[in-house]
């Protein structure tokens, strides 16, 4: 049997729904666009299924303050289409963010690229208002940067997967829209020489708001957004830097640096597979690549990687055989441990999760605290079953 969908248009009609769910038993999967459906994998049944599509409010933007409080159902995109009016924006650049709704968004703590200069939701975020699994209204937070009332409440929902409470809107600090734009590239042969590029480059006194690792081929992009002067004077900086090291460069601007970012968003996620997500010190990243290529290719899979290279965050496709996958998986766990890392299942068949697990060790030090954490905020279990992050293990 198929589950019930709703999508009420407001907070007020959000706790009414859960109440009454909560009442009756029933279990709800909570559902934006749907653009992350793929980062966590259930066999449990859904009674009903909550959409937040219908939460779509003006955004409350208050330009003097450099903050907006939007709600959960409009799209990234949407919601920098209107702080632009004010030559602001939201500095987040998940995938998808066309059609990813900042519900979503924060309930995943997504981002992309332009972590390494802004961060993750985790950090702008500085309100939140959320409908609790027995139909309560709360919020936390507020609209001024300054007020950290109930400042960990935004944070801890941040990263949930829509398991502890339903987002109805968030309130973040914005940003200057920049004023110029150009992406210089820089090509190696060698993964090894990229993390070395990457800590040089976050070493020095330049500003990029991306080092963006790309393999294959094995490169980095890195990107300035500023002012045109200051942008052509560190574009040229960043390029003398590689040059020093024996690294060839590229300068994209315009259509040519747009087209570039946009395959490069795609260079993992369009494919098939499984994608891993690594994370370890911003000084392991380029042996950890290296081995991760190594282990792919020894084991004939088709691989792609990007990621936050001095931040020390990987994002690996991996396509072929499932039985070598879950070798190689099992492979880039033990690595990752051994560097005080780890790597978990970002999206993946439901065979290869049923191999391996989702999350793998990582989930088991913060276990018992969450799931203290969830008997509070959903003590019925009734939100997103299974699709809890800090589970460990093949299911």
């Amino acid at each position: 049997m198929e589950p019930q969908l709703i999508e009420p248009g407001d907070a007020a009609g959000i706790a009414a729904k859960l109440k009454w769910a909560n009442g009756q038993g029933l279990a709800l999967t909570v559902r934006g666009a749907g653009t992350k459906q793929s980062w966590a994998d259930s066999d449990s049944h859904a009674d009903v299924v909550l959409s937040t599509l219908g939460l779509n409010a003006p955004v409350d933007h208050v330009a003097g303050d450099l903050v907006a409080t939007v709600p959960a159902g409009a799209s990234l995109d949407a919601v920098n289409d209107v702080l632009r009016r004010e030559r602001q924006w939201l500095p987040l650049d998940p995938g998808g963010s066309r059609l990813a709704t900042i519900g979503g968004i924060v309930a995943t703590n997504d981002s992309g690229p332009r972590r390494h200069r802004y961060g993750t939701p985790r950090d702008l975020i500085i309100g939140i208002e959320i409908v609790l699994a027995d139909g309560r209204i709360a919020r936390a937070g507020g609209r001024v940067v300054k007020n950290v009332a109930g400042y960990d409440l935004s944070k801890l929902l941040c990263g949930s997967l829509g398991s502890l409470a339903v987002i109805t809107s968030a309130t973040f600090k914005l940003s200057p829209l920049p004023q110029a734009s150009s992406t210089l590239v820089a090509s190696t042969g060698d993964a090894r020489r990229i993390g070395t590029l990457a800590l040089a480059l976050s070493a020095s006194p330049l500003t990029p708001s991306t080092i963006e690792l790309q393999s294959p081929p094995h490169r980095l992009l890195i990107r300035f957004e500023t002012s045109p002067r200051a942008t052509e004077l560190q574009i040229a900086a960043a390029a003398s830097l590689c040059a020093g090291q024996g690294i060839a460069t590229e300068i994209l601007t315009g259509q040519a640096e747009a087209d570039a970012w946009r395959a490069h968003e795609q260079h993992v996620s369009s494919g098939s597979g499984t994608v891993v997500k690594l994370a370890v010190l911003p000084t392991d990243v380029g042996e950890m690549a290296a081995f991760a290529e190594a282990e792919a290719l020894g084991h004939r899979l088709q691989f792609a990687a990007i990621g936050r290279a001095a931040l020390g965050i990987i994002l690996m496709r991996l396509d072929g055989d499932p039985s070598a996958q879950a070798t190689v998986i099992a492979a880039l766990r033990r690595e990752a441990a051994s560097r005080g890392g780890s790597a978990v299942l970002q999206s993946a068949p439901h065979d290869i999760r049923a191999r391996v697990g989702t999350w793998g060790p990582a989930g088991t030090s913060a276990g018992p605290i969450m799931r203290a954490v969830k008997a509070r905020f959903d003590p019925r279990g009734l939100l997103n079953r299974g699709r809890e992050p800090w589970e460990s293990g093949p299911r």
